[in-house]
């Protein structure tokens, strides 16, 4: 039986960070106080912001999804460093 993934603390503070800034591009952009096109301008650059701190946290998930060990991808990639590498040097000899 495969463990539930559990994110790392730095996985989950980059979470933080990342709901934090897309939480304040929406609401600047339906804040009233700033003028228009600073509002916009703002908003878009903290959603920007939010947008490409979120991609390593979904780079990492997926490929701990498609490569992890429990996958059958990461358990074909295991056996097939096994089988390559004996675990012993050229050099050592069996008794």
């Amino acid at each position: 039986m495969s463990k539930p993934y559990r994110p790392e603390i730095p996985v989950q503070s980059l979470a933080t960070i990342t709901q934090t800034a897309l939480s304040c591009g929406v609401g600047l952009l339906l804040a009233t106080k700033l003028p228009r096109n600073a509002q916009r301008n703002t908003a878009l650059a903290m959603l920007s912001v939010g947008a490409l701190a979120t991609l390593p946290l979904v780079f990492e998930v997926l490929t701990r999804r498609w490569l992890g060990p429990t996958t059958e991808r990461g358990m074909r990639k295991t056996l097939d460093s096994i089988r390559r590498d004996p675990g012993l040097s050229e050099g050592a000899e069996i008794f």
